[in-house]
């Protein structure tokens, strides 16, 4: 298994959580190649102690709605692309043996964990949902939902494209007040120091915000849809609590 635990900084025992390389193979059920999707998904979450017939996902949309999910969501989505939850680019739980998922390829997974819940996040932060500010919506959401306190927190960060080589258009500064760097005349966007900044101004310690760095678009190991377009796969990031 090629997998990374985003969250692996705080020695956590009581939650799983991971997300695929390019060797476990396509986890998407709608882009890419999908002839071997369920069968990667199986292989990669066998090595969790996850159920790939549990699991949730969504039909993203770079929004930022974020669900609350249950026992009653069980395998939405698992099997085939239309069973998943519509319209949504995040989930939160706090029940045990449910794993929740989103699927990237070059847009950041954000996982949070509230150990007093216990409770679990995992948010899909593409640039247009960084834009609406999907990571302060999933901790309001946790908030309304399980009192969680954002101090209390602790976020971990998937791979996503970087600013090494995430290019955007010259007038994107009018979008978001940092996070772009200039660079020889061109410009490009943090899309991780985005998020890690809003976490913080909700209240999220620095201290409990892990960022392993990993580049989708540098690193060959990972799918990246700016370099490969509609051939590019998607890595899967999963988190349940055990």
């Amino acid at each position: 298994m090629q997998s990374f635990n985003p969250l692996e900084k705080f020695k956590i025992n009581s939650v799983a959580s991971a997300f695929s390389r390019r060797l476990d193979g396509n986890m998407s059920l709608s882009f890419g190649n999908i002839g071997s999707s369920l069968e990667n998904r199986k292989k990669f979450l066998d090595q969790l102690g996850i159920d790939c017939c549990d699991l949730i996902t969504a039909k993203q949309v770079h929004g930022k709605n974020v669900e609350y999910v249950s026992e009653k969501n069980k395998g939405s989505g698992a099997l085939d692309y239309d069973s998943s939850i519509a319209d949504t680019d995040g989930f939160i739980t706090d029940q045990p043996l449910l794993p929740i998922a989103i699927l990237t390829a070059d847009c950041l997974s954000i996982f949070i964990y509230d150990p007093h819940r216990p409770a679990i996040a995992v948010l899909h932060a593409g640039w247009r949902s960084t834009q609406q500010n999907i990571a302060q919506e999933g901790i309001r959401v946790m908030q309304n939902k399980f009192g969680s306190q954002p101090q209390d927190l602790l976020v971990g960060f998937g791979p996503s494209i970087r600013s090494c080589c995430f290019e955007v258009e010259k007038d994107f500064k009018s979008n978001f007040a940092f996070g772009l760097i200039k660079r020889n005349g061109r410009v490009f966007m943090d899309i991780a120091l985005i998020n890690q900044r809003q976490l913080m101004e909700c209240g999220v310690g620095a201290e409990n915000i892990f960022d392993p760095k990993f580049c989708t678009y540098s690193d060959s190991d990972l799918f990246s849809f700016r370099k490969e377009a509609k051939d590019a796969g998607r890595i899967i990031s999963v988190m349940m609590l055990k």
